[in-house]
C-alpha cells in the first residue's frame, strides 16, 4: 500500500500558494496526495504534469456529488488526468431519514463513474453508523450498491467515533476498501481534537494489519485540525505510517 496525505490538512496554505504549498509537500516524502474539492483552478493536464514533476502521484479525487452526476463538469477530466484510484464524495445528513436517496445516489455515482471509466469510493464520518431497522445505515447502502461500482474510502477515526474496531469492521468490508483514511483523535466525541497518528486513541495498528488483508491501494493520513504545523504534523504522522510496517 503507498503512503498518501489529504490536502484538506493543508486547506488554509493551499488558498494563499496552491502550487508552493504542493512543493512543500512533495519535499515530506509522502507517496501522493489527496485532493479536497480544491484543484487551484489549474487545468486537469496542466495539474497532472506539475505533480509529475513533484514525484508526486494521485491518492485521490474528492468532489461533490452534483459535480460528479454534471455532464459538463471537469471530474473525469481529473480523475483521468491525473490517474486517480477514485473520485469520492462524502455526505452530512440525518442518514436514518434518508437511506433510501442515500443509497440511491450511492448507485448513480457509482454507475456515472463507471460509465466514465473511473472507480467511486464513499468516504463516511460518523452519522452512517446510525442503526436502520438494526443495521448500520452504510451497511445497508454497501448491501443495497453493486460491490463494483461503489466502493469505500473507509474513515478510520470516525469508524472509532461510531463505536467500531478498526480491525473488526475492516475485513467484513475488505473486497470495497480502496483507500483507508487514516485520522487520530484525542477525544472521539469532539472533532476539534484530531492529532498527530499514534498521539490519540484509534488502533491504527490494528486498521492497517487489517487493511494488508483487503483491496486497499492506499492509507491517506488526515488530520483536520493542526495546533501546529501541519507540515511539522505530517512529519510526525509520515513516520509513524512508516513504522507501522
Amino acid at each position: 500500500m503507498k503512503l498518501g496525505l489529504q490536502l484538506y490538512n493543508f486547506r488554509n496554505e493551499l488558498k494563499e500558494d496552491f502550487r508552493g504549498t504542493l512543493k512543500k509537500i512533495a519535499a515530506l516524502g509522502f507517496d501522493g496526495v489527496e485532493f479536497a474539492v480544491d484543484y487551484g483552478k489549474i487545468p486537469p493536464a496542466e495539474l497532472a504534469g506539475f505533480l509529475r514533476e513533484l514525484g508526486l502521484k494521485c491518492a485521490g479525487t474528492m468532489f461533490s456529488a452534483d459535480d460528479i452526476l454534471n455532464p459538463s463538469s471537469q471530474v473525469f477530466e481529473y480523475a483521468h488526468a491525473l490517474n486517480s484510484p477514485a473520485v469520492t464524495i462524502s455526505k452530512m445528513y440525518d442518514f436514518v431519514a434518508n437511506c433510501e436517496p442515500f443509497c440511491e445516489l450511492c448507485r448513480k455515482l457509482g454507475d456515472t463513474a463507471r460509465a466514465n471509466g473511473c472507480f467511486f469510493t464513499y468516504h463516511n464520518h460518523w452519522a452512517e453508523f446510525a442503526l436502520k431497522d438494526g443495521v448500520p445505515v452504510l451497511d445497508c447502502m454497501l448491501q443495497a450498491t453493486d460491490p463494483e461500482k461503489v466502493l469505500l474510502e473507509l474513515d478510520v477515526c470516525w469508524l472509532t467515533r461510531a463505536g467500531f474496531k478498526p480491525g473488526e469492521y475492516i475485513p467484513k468490508c475488505a473486497s470495497r476498501i480502496r483507500q483507508l483514511h487514516m485520522k487520530d483523535i484525542i477525544v472521539p466525541d469532539d472533532p476539534n481534537t484530531t492529532t498527530e497518528l499514534g498521539r490519540g486513541v484509534v488502533d491504527l495498528k490494528s486498521a492497517f494489519l487489517a487493511a494488508k488483508q483487503t483491496s486497499c491501494q492506499w492509507l491517506i493520513y488526515e488530520q483536520d485540525h493542526c495546533k501546529e504545523s501541519p507540515f511539522d504534523s505530517a512529519k510526525i504522522s509520515l513516520e509513524f505510517l512508516k513504522n507501522l510496517a
